[in-house]
């Protein structure tokens, strides 16, 4: 019982320590960002900023146009999100309820998928989309949504515990398989909904790499590639504003984390119904 009380103790601490040197630093950065001091040099360690102010922010906004990346990179966010889920529900419903010719085949083949890196893909897709002329666009954004493959493997294992006999009760009043998928399987997947949406609204709003290579106008562009131009920029000595910028284009994403986490959890305990 002593040995089980000491290695409590230990992981707490460990758990603790390792605590702190997450969250020490993000609270010093928010703490840079309402310092004044913070200009060229940065000030020593503190929880609490030496020249109280919202000058950094302030300066911020002059110096890089945030409400537009904000919008540009909402309207994404909420597009690929609505798109992705969708068809990721869709096809793990067909794949874990209908029967269809190849279905093994083009479930094992579409996991393939997964392996393949998107680096590796990022010259052909920039070719391909350069041939359709639609380049600096957020098309290129979105048109890969509709085969969000995680997505769907993550639905079809959710979707096979959802017992036949709902479906199939369904099917006696006279439904489709679009009633079962509208009436059914999307309340019944509503954890799984909002877990996918956390994934790709975290996916979209830090994505950098593929808008980068794709959109090459300025006020087209997404927030997490404005901010690293910011930094790249001129002002890259101004640490206090550049603080002020990460801190300004994390709370969104932060907020619809705490809004939406207790579906994670859910839906963890995949489905408790038996047949």
């Amino acid at each position: 019982m002593k040995n089980k009380k000491k290695a409590l103790y230990l992981t707490t601490i460990i758990l603790f320590i390792m605590f702190l040197l997450i969250v020490l630093p993000l609270l010093w950065a928010v703490s840079l960002s309402f310092d004044r001091s913070a200009i060229s040099s940065l000030p020593s360690f503190s929880l609490i900023p030496h020249k109280p102010s919202l000058f950094n922010y302030q300066a911020a906004a002059k110096m890089i146009n945030l409400p537009r990346y904000f919008l540009n990179t909402i309207i994404v966010t909420t597009v690929n999100t609505c798109i992705a889920v969708l068809f990721a529900l869709m096809c793990g419903f067909a794949f874990a309820k209908l029967k269809f010719i190849g279905k093994r085949f083009w479930y094992v083949f579409m996991l393939a998928v997964m392996m393949v890196p998107f680096e590796s893909r990022l010259v052909p897709l920039f070719l391909q989309y350069r041939n359709w002329r639609l380049l600096n666009s957020w098309i290129p954004l979105m048109l890969g949504q509709f085969a969000y493959v995680y997505g769907t493997f993550f639905a079809r294992s959710y979707i096979s515990s959802i017992p036949d006999s709902l479906a199939e009760s369904v099917y006696i009043d006279g439904g489709s398989e679009w009633r079962v998928f509208l009436s059914i399987i999307i309340p019944l997947s509503l954890p799984v909904v909002s877990t996918l949406a956390i994934l790709q609204i975290i996916s979209n709003w830090n994505a950098y790499l593929w808008p980068l290579v794709v959109i090459s106008d300025y006020d087209k562009q997404m927030i997490s590639v404005g901010v690293a131009l910011f930094n790249s920029n001129e002002y890259a000595t101004y640490y206090g504003p550049r603080l002020a910028v990460a801190v300004l284009s994390a709370i969104p994403l932060i907020a619809v984390y705490l809004v939406l986490q207790k579906h994670i959890v859910a839906s963890v305990a995949v489905s408790g119904i038996k047949q």
